[in-house]
C-alpha cells in the first residue's frame, strides 16, 4: 500500500528542509573543515614511493657496432620480413585474438574503478524507509529517514588507496601489453616454422623422387653384378630416411597451421594460406639503443614498477589503519505513529556530528601489517631491479643468438651454393658422357639436401630476429605512448 496523499507531502517538505539545513550546515562549518583538513594533512603517514636507481650500461655489449642504415620500426617490426601475408595475419591475430580481447576487457574494468578512491571520500547519501510495530502491536511506526555521512580519508588513507587503483590499472595496461607483444611474436615464429615445413616438404618430395630413382639404378647395378648387394641395402635406407623427412616435414606444417588457427581464434579449416615464392627477406638488425629504452618498451618492467606502486598503497593503508577515521555524518528520521487506520503526524528528528571510528586495543594486529607490508614493499623494489637486470641479460643473450645464427646462415647458403655448382656440372658432364646418371644423381641429392639445411638455418636466423625483437619491447603499446628515456636519465632511476 502507498503512502497516503497527505503524508507524501509533509516528508517532501522535510527533505527539501533536510537539503537547506545541510547547505547551511556546510557554509557554516566550510572554514572550520578546511583548517581541520590542512592541519591534519600535515600527518599523512602516506610512504614515500620509492625510486629504484640501477646503473645501466650505455649501450648493449653485444648489439650491432656503427651505423646499419635505417632500422624497422620496433611498434611494427614484423613488416621489416617483406611478406604480405604475414603481415595480414599480425593484422588479424591483433584485432581478432580472444585473449588479447579479454586482457583488454580486464583493462577496460580497471580503467573504470579509477576515480572510486575520490568517490568513496565524497558525502554519501541514503534513504531508507521501515515499519517497527510496538510491542503490544496495538500499533506501529511508519519511518523515512534521509543519512548523509562524508568520510574524509585523511592520514593518507585516501592517497593511498589512490594509489592501489592507479597501479591495478598498469598491471592491466602491462598485461596486455605483454600479451600483444606475445602475440606478435608467436605468429611471427608459427608462420616462419610454417614457411620452413613447406620448403622442406617440397624439396624433401623432390629428394624423395631422387633417392628412389637412385635405389632403382642401384638395384640394377647389383643385378648385373656391379655393386654388392649391400650398395642396394644403403639406397633403400635413403629412400626411408627422405620419406621420414618428408613425414616430418609435412607434420611440421599442419602443426604450424594450427598453432597459427589458434593465435587467430579461428578453425583451422577457415585460415587459408600460401607458401611464399621466396624465402623471407632477413629484415635489418634492431638499432642499437641505450638499455634505459626497455624502462619504458617491455611491459614487464612496466608491471614491476606498477607493483612498487600498489606495495605502497597498502603500505600507506596500514599505516592509516592505526589513526582514527574521522568524518561528518548528518541524518533526519520522520516517523508517524498509525493505529487502526488512523496516520498520526509526521514528526522529524535531525541530528549532524563528526564521525569517528578508532582503533583502541586489536593485539597488535595493526603494527603487524605494518611490518608485514613493509617488507613487501622491500620486496617490490627488488623484483624491479631483478627484472630491469634480467631484461638487458635477455637483449644481450638474443643479440649474440641472432649473430650466431646469421653466421651459421651464411655459412649454410655458401654450402648451398657450392653443392648446387657441382649438381649443375654433374648435370653438363652426364649429358657429354662423362659421368654416369648415378653420379649425376648423388650431386643433385646433395644440393637438395643443402637447400634443406640453408632454409633451416635461415629460419634459425629468422626466429632469432623475433626473438630479439620480442625482448627489445617490439609490438607494445607502451614503448609508443610512453616517453622515450633518455641516456642521460639512467642515473635518476
Amino acid at each position: 500500500m502507498g503512502i497516503p496523499a497527505r503524508l507524501r507531502r509533509p516528508f517532501g517538505t522535510h527533505v527539501q528542509e533536510a537539503a537547506r539545513t545541510v547547505k547551511r550546515m556546510q557554509r557554516r562549518f566550510r572554514t572550520a573543515l578546511v583548517a581541520a583538513v590542512v592541519l591534519l594533512s600535515a600527518c599523512s603517514v602516506a610512504p614515500r614511493v620509492p625510486q629504484p636507481k640501477i646503473e645501466l650500461p650505455s649501450r648493449f655489449a653485444e648489439g650491432p657496432v656503427g651505423a646499419l642504415g635505417p632500422a624497422p620500426d620496433l611498434a611494427r617490426w614484423w613488416r621489416s620480413f617483406g611478406d604480405p601475408q604475414l603481415d595480414q595475419l599480425v593484422r588479424r591475430a591483433l584485432s581478432q585474438n580472444l585473449g588479447l580481447r579479454a586482457a583488454g576487457e580486464r583493462l577496460a574494468a580497471a580503467r573504470a574503478l579509477l576515480d572510486t578512491p575520490q568517490a568513496r571520500h565524497l558525502p554519501q547519501e541514503s534513504l531508507y524507509t521501515n515499519q517497527e510495530p510496538t510491542p503490544g502491536s496495538t500499533a506501529s511506526y511508519f519511518q523515512i529517514g534521509f543519512d548523509a555521512v562524508w568520510e574524509l580519508g585523511l592520514f593518507g588513507r585516501g592517497e593511498s588507496e589512490q594509489r592501489i587503483v592507479d597501479a591495478n590499472t598498469a598491471l592491466a595496461d602491462g598485461d596486455r601489453a605483454a600479451a600483444q607483444v606475445a602475440l606478435a611474436a608467436e605468429v611471427a615464429r608459427a608462420y616462419i616454422d610454417w614457411c620452413d615445413a613447406a620448403r622442406r616438404a617440397t624439396d624433401g618430395a623432390t629428394l624423395l623422387r631422387q633417392a628412389t630413382l637412385d635405389a632403382r639404378l642401384q638395384r640394377v647395378r647389383v643385378e648385373h653384378h656391379l655393386e654388392p648387394a649391400a650398395v642396394a641395402s644403403s639406397a633403400q635406407a635413403d629412400v626411408a630416411a627422405a620419406r621420414a623427412a618428408l613425414v616430418a616435414a609435412q607434420s611440421g606444417m599442419v602443426i604450424a597451421h594450427q598453432q597459427l588457427a589458434v593465435l587467430l581464434s579461428l578453425p583451422a579449416a577457415k585460415l587459408d594460406l600460401r607458401v611464399p615464392t621466396a624465402m623471407l627477406r632477413s629484415p635489418r638488425v634492431p638499432p642499437v639503443l641505450p638499455p634505459a629504452e626497455l624502462l619504458r618498451a617491455r611491459p614487464d618492467i612496466q608491471g614491476a614498477e606498477a607493483a612498487i606502486l600498489r606495495a605502497a598503497g597498502e603500505l600507506g593503508i596500514a599505516r592509516s589503519d592505526i589513526y582514527p577515521r574521522l568524518g561528518l555524518g548528518w541524518t533526519a528520521t520522520a516517523s508517524a505513529r498509525t493505529a487502526g487506520g488512523e496516520i498520526g503526524r509526521l514528526r522529524t528528528i535531525p541530528s549532524f556530528g563528526p564521525v569517528i571510528n578508532m582503533p583502541i586495543f586489536d593485539w597488535g594486529l595493526r603494527e603487524a601489517k605494518i611490518r608485514a607490508d613493509s617488507h613487501q614493499l622491500k620486496a617490490a623494489v627488488l623484483d624491479y631491479r631483478q627484472t630491469v637486470l634480467s631484461a638487458v641479460a635477455e637483449v644481450e643473450q638474443d643479440y649474440a643468438a641472432l649473430r650466431a645464427a646469421r653466421a651459421r646462415a651464411a655459412a649454410a647458403m655458401g654450402a648451398l651454393q657450392a653443392a648446387r655448382e657441382a649438381a649443375r656440372t654433374a648435370a653438363v658432364r652426364n649429358r657429354l658422357g662423362l659421368v654416369d646418371q648415378l653420379a649425376a644423381g648423388h650431386a643433385g641429392n646433395a644440393a637438395l639436401h643443402a637447400a634443406i639445411a640453408a632454409t633451416r638455418a635461415r629460419a634459425a636466423e629468422d626466429v632469432a630476429f623475433v626473438a630479439l625483437y620480442k625482448a627489445l619491447g617490439g609490438a607494445s603499446p607502451l614503448a609508443v605512448a610512453a616517453p622515450r628515456v633518455k641516456p642521460a636519465d639512467l642515473a635518476s632511476r
